[in-house]
């Protein structure tokens, strides 16, 4: 998989195991979220390497 490949919300929630509404209550509330951006009116993306090195950094921050 190519690590500047573009993620819809729903690729995004599919990664997360967590529902659409809930990305983007996360990209609301939590600072750390890689934040989307806009191709278009209708089209909001993000960039798999960002997800890749947010969910990295909640790996080595959770307690074993």
């Amino acid at each position: 998989m190519f690590q500047n490949q573009l993620m819809t919300v729903q690729q995004v929630a599919n990664i997360l195991c967590a529902s659409v509404s809930g990305v983007w209550a996360k990209a609301a509330s939590d600072e750390s979220f890689p934040k989307p951006f806009k191709l278009s009116a209708k089209q909001t993306r993000w960039k798999l390497s960002d997800l890749n090195a947010y969910i990295e950094m909640k790996a080595a921050t959770t307690l074993h």
